[in-house]
């Protein structure tokens, strides 16, 4: 998992940490509690979190190992894939950034902000007009609406990932004999707010998205949540492959031999 945050609300604190978790951790325990709730058989291990901010962006690659999610049906390994679609609203922090709860640390308390200055409170709000908020790009909403939409966000939320595997975009490829499947579910925040302060306008905003990738060996197929992978795969392929080759050297066999006989059948009338 690669996830990236692109926003100006805010300043971040510049950092740079890699994250071993222990069994023991708050991110441990975070994680397994998040894909339990999905799948109670799930296990995790080797949870390893790399973590990068600046002013505006705020990258997070994550890696471990889950296992207790496979089992074999005859010549198929089933992989259960329901635990994709985790969502963890813990506020994970290394040294003095949040990393997770991002909208409830840093982007609510500035909407809110600018709430109070659309309904011209107090100083300094009263210097700031015409506020509109946006979210999913385009849509004009209240700013209390706003406000809920940014405040609840977390890097964590892979709810949008439960689309079933079928629908997702499959590939096959024969040269590494490995089946992928991609799935992009657009923005999971897309946030803006304008306005007009001594009659310039300004926006400021926050963007959070990822795509998704499973990449299994051999060749497979999805079902719901589950991934069905052929065991026998690379020798069956090939095999198959051999088959569809010969029957076509074949057919091209016969009917060469067919108009030959057919031509020594006109020679021999003449």
């Amino acid at each position: 998992m690669v996830l990236s945050v692109h926003q100006n609300m805010t300043d971040l604190p510049n950092q740079t940490s890699t994250l071993t978790a222990t069994p023991d951790s708050d991110i441990y325990s975070s994680f397994t509690d998040a894909v339990r709730k999905l799948d109670p058989s799930t296990r995790i291990s080797d949870l390893t979190l790399r973590v990068n901010s600046t002013r505006a962006w705020l990258n997070l690659t994550a890696a471990m190992n889950v296992t207790g999610v496979t089992h074999t049906s005859g010549d198929l390994s089933v992989v259960n894939m329901t635990w994709r679609a985790f969502n963890m609203s813990a506020d994970l922090q290394t040294g003095n950034l949040s990393y997770n709860a991002i909208g409830k640390k840093y982007l609510r308390p500035v909407v809110d902000f600018y709430v109070n200055a659309s309904m011209y409170e107090a100083d300094p709000n009263a210097t700031i007009k015409a506020v509109t908020f946006f979210v999913n790009g385009t849509q004009s909403v209240a700013g209390a609406d706003a406000a809920n939409h940014v405040g609840n966000t977390t890097v964590f939320d892979f709810r949008s990932l439960g689309v079933p595997l079928e629908r997702w975009t499959r590939t096959y490829s024969v040269s590494n004999n490995t089946t992928t499947w991609r799935f992009a579910p657009g923005s999971v925040l897309a946030a803006f707010v304008r306005a007009q302060k001594l009659n310039q306008t300004f926006e400021i905003f926050s963007d959070y998205s990822y795509s998704a990738e499973i990449s299994v060996l051999g060749l497979a197929r999805a079902s719901g949540n589950s991934l069905l992978i052929d065991l026998g795969t690379g020798e069956k392929e090939w095999i198959m492959s051999g088959v569809v080759v010969l029957a076509i050297v074949l057919a091209m066999a016969a009917q060469i031999l067919f108009r030959m006989k057919r031509k020594a059948a006109r020679l021999g009338r003449r």
